[in-house]
């Protein structure tokens, strides 16, 4: 843009330079010529006035005065009467002249005032200047324009070459103002490109105070407010992207053209993408689940009409997690996919779901028994004594495990719904341990499983909930108990770490395998169902211990190897 402008600029100033030395050439030879005749004039009229009076009245005297007037001077002189008629010429016979009286400058003078004309003389074959001053006689002077001609040309010549420096000094002084124009054009587009480019700490200084100066310095103001403007842009752009990392949810933007343009981190982590740039990668690379994939092409396209799809879930893979998704057009033809985890709140729903059905498992065993036990004592077997206090028995052993269950159950709800608040008090560590070891000291001696006791011989100070404690205690020992065979041990040891303290309780009994350890302490859930209902379990025992235990604090961690044995062991940090 800078060359094209460059040379229109030169290209204007030279031809407005051309039109000038045109115009003025023209004008000034017109001036000149005008001014050249116009002397001429007044001279012949002169001439023509002192001939006049010394010139004889008339015959041979009067052609020969004429003849040598005219060769001394060198202007053609005719005298003419009043009717036309040539009465001497001094360089030609009047006898052989045509009448006068038709010629302009003639008819002027016969009129009483001074006549002049300029045309080609038929006499001589030249043009010529003709003054003729009235008479009688009239008296005509004439001249050839020849000399003035020569004249003009001279003046034109020294007026061509004064004019070729002139216009030399022109066009450069032309060429450097169309350079310092260019050279400021040029800037500006320079600088404009930048601002364009983003770079908005590019400087563009006005330099005079001509209109273009103006235009320099609107364009710094525009780039100053631009700078505004990127700034307030950029501080929007940083609180959005604080804002959208801060979300829970996965969250994506994508562009008309499908690419992503905002991913926050839990997206990042969940679509495990690169931590660098993701501008310009297809959202079809990053989100790679056909349901996704065809929600997205339903909003691109417009399939579901004003009313966008409802939010769905799908199972994602590496690592597992349950997905809540949902997907919104954009105003500018963008799209919004937002990515919830609900793993948990699936995980709840199946617990729920999972503990109904167990609930209702567990409860219908003993209410069939119990049932079935009434029905035959009403049906006459309330004579017999042996089968009236067998199945009195068998009515009072599944009312036990029903109020068992429930207790459990009650004892659980209590402590998920937080209704078990933490009341600490300080004792000594070994005392819970104790306490439980002896309440199972019957229940032990009657299952042939010998019960051991690994304690510090020095007191082992704790703050925390002696209540809870103890009811994690009870739960491990009992299990431990009830799932040793005859001949085996359990033992229950306490170590001190600083301001923690450990609880552990080891058994030789018949073990958990390592594919079922992680769901031993989901609710009802047993390894060998027959045998745990046969030993009086109820499936919520370590499930109690993980919630008190997540209580207090601490935590649980359960090691076991099958048919040699199982160690449960706690962490209980002292309360502050």
């Amino acid at each position: 843009m800078p060359r094209r402008l460059f040379a229109r600029l030169l290209a204007h100033s030279a031809l407005v330079l051309a039109a000038f030395l045109a115009v003025s050439w023209f004008a000034l030879d017109r001036f000149l010529s005008t001014r050249e005749v116009t002397t001429l004039e007044e001279h012949l009229t002169r001439f023509a006035l002192m001939a006049k009076t010394s010139l004889p009245a008339g015959g041979p005297a009067l052609q020969e005065a004429v003849r040598r007037q005219g060769e001394a001077s060198g202007i053609r002189l005719t005298v003419i009467d009043p009717a036309g008629v040539v009465l001497a010429d001094s360089e030609h016979d009047p006898a052989t002249m045509e009448n006068h009286a038709g010629r302009s400058e003639i008819a002027a003078a016969l009129a009483g005032s001074r006549g002049s004309s300029i045309r080609m003389s038929p006499t001589l074959g030249v043009e010529m200047l003709y003054v003729a001053v009235p008479g009688p006689p009239v008296l005509r002077a004439a001249l050839p324009l020849s000399s003035v001609r020569s004249l003009l040309a001279e003046i034109r010549w020294r007026i061509a070459w004064a004019a070729v420096p002139a216009a030399v000094l022109a066009l450069a002084a032309a060429l450097v103002l169309s350079r310092a124009i260019t050279r400021r054009f040029g800037a500006m587009k320079t600088f404009a490109a930048r601002v364009a480019a983003g770079d908005l700490s590019a400087s563009l200084p006005a330099q005079g105070v001509d209109e273009i100066a103006d235009l320099e310095r609107g364009l710094g103001a525009l780039q100053i407010e631009l700078n505004r403007q990127m700034d307030r842009l950029r501080q929007d752009q940083e609180r959005l992207s604080a804002l959208v990392d801060g979300l829970p949810d996965g969250v994506v933007l994508m562009d008309g053209s499908g690419r992503l343009s905002v991913v926050n981190e839990p997206a990042r982590e969940l679509l495990r993408l690169p931590r660098e740039s993701l501008q310009g990668l297809l959202g079809t690379e990053a989100l790679r689940e056909p349901q996704i994939l065809a929600a997205i092409d339903s909003v691109a396209l417009g399939v579901e009409g004003p009313t966008p799809p409802e939010p769905f879930r799908l199972v994602w893979p590496e690592p597992t997690r349950h997905l809540e998704v949902t997907v919104r057009p954009l105003p500018d033809r963008g799209t919004l996919v937002v990515l919830r985890d609900v793993s948990r709140q699936a995980h709840l729903e199946r617990v729920r779901t999972d503990f109904i059905a167990n609930l209702s498992h567990e409860l219908r065993t003993p209410l069939t028994a119990i049932r079935g036990a009434a029905e035959t004592l009403l049906d006459g077997a309330m004579a017999d004594p042996q089968a009236l206090d067998r199945f009195l028995r068998t009515i009072e052993r599944h009312a036990l495990r029903l109020q068992s269950i429930l207790s459990d159950v009650s004892e659980l709800a209590r402590i998920e719904a937080g209704a078990a608040p933490i009341n600490p008090s300080s004792f000594d560590a070994r005392e819970p341990a104790r306490q439980v070891l002896e309440l199972f000291h019957a229940e032990a001696d009657r299952a042939g499983v010998t019960l051991k006791e690994a304690l510090p011989a020095e007191p082992v100070p704790l703050v925390s909930d002696l209540a809870k404690v103890e009811s994690i205690l009870v739960n491990l020992v009992q299990n431990a108990v009830r799932y040793t065979p005859s001949g085996g041990a359990v033992t229950v040891s306490v170590n001190a770490a600083g301001s923690e303290v450990a609880y552990a309780v080891e058994d030789t009994g018949i073990g958990i395998p390592p594919e079922e350890i992680p769901r031993v302490t989901e609710r009802f859930y047993r390894v060998d169902p027959s045998r745990s209902r046969a030993k009086g379990g109820t499936g919520l025992g370590l499930s109690i211990v993980k919630h008190l235990v997540e209580v207090l604090g601490g935590d649980l961690r359960i090691e076991s190897e099958l048919e040699k044995g199982t160690r449960v062991r706690v962490r209980v940090p002292s309360q502050k």
